[in-house]
C-alpha cells in the first residue's frame, strides 16, 4: 500500500498528517522509522533515534492492524472535532499512536482494530480526513 493520502482526497477536503501514512483509499498504514542500532521504532518518522541518538534510521510501513491499549470518549474538545468522539492509543508494529476511533464508546484494552482512511472532523474549509481506527471482529472490520 503505497498510495499518497492526498491522491484520495476529493476537492475541498483537507488531508490531516498526510506525510505520516499511506492508504489504498480504504485501509491505512503508518510511515515509521526503526533504529538499526537499538531496534526502537518511532512514529511519526524521525531522522534520529530518541532512545540511543543513532542516525541509522530505516523507514518502514506498519501493518494496517493493531491493538487498543487505552481509550476514552472526549465530551468537550476543539470545534473541529464534533463531540462526543472516541480516541484510543493503539499499539501497531512496535509503536503506540493516538488515533480517532469510529466507535461510540471507549474500546476495552486489547480490542483489535484496523487502520482506515476516515473523516475525523471538519473545519471552515470542509471535512478533515486522516488515518483512524475501527474495531474489528473475527470476520473483519465492523
Amino acid at each position: 500500500m503505497n498510495g499518497d493520502p492526498e491522491d484520495f482526497a476529493p476537492p475541498g477536503i483537507t488531508m490531516v498528517a498526510a506525510r505520516d501514512f499511506r492508504t489504498d483509499g480504504v485501509h491505512a498504514v503508518l510511515r515509521i522509522t526503526r533504529c538499526q542500532k537499538c531496534g526502537s521504532a518511532w512514529f511519526p518518522a524521525r531522522m534520529q533515534c530518541s532512545n540511543c541518538a543513532s542516525r541509522d534510521m530505516v523507514p518502514e510501513l506498519t501493518s494496517s492492524t493493531g491493538i487498543a491499549y487505552a481509550s476514552t470518549v472526549v465530551r468537550i474538545g476543539p470545534k473541529q472535532f464534533q463531540a462526543p468522539y472516541t480516541l484510543a492509543y493503539v499499539d501497531i508494529d512496535d509503536v503506540r499512536v493516538l488515533v480517532h476511533v469510529n466507535a461510540e464508546s471507549a474500546l476495552p484494552p486489547g480490542t483489535p482494530v484496523d487502520l482506515v482512511l476516515a473523516s475525523i472532523g471538519a473545519d471552515e474549509s470542509g471535512p478533515l480526513l486522516s488515518y483512524s481506527a475501527v474495531p474489528t471482529t473475527a470476520g473483519g472490520s465492523q
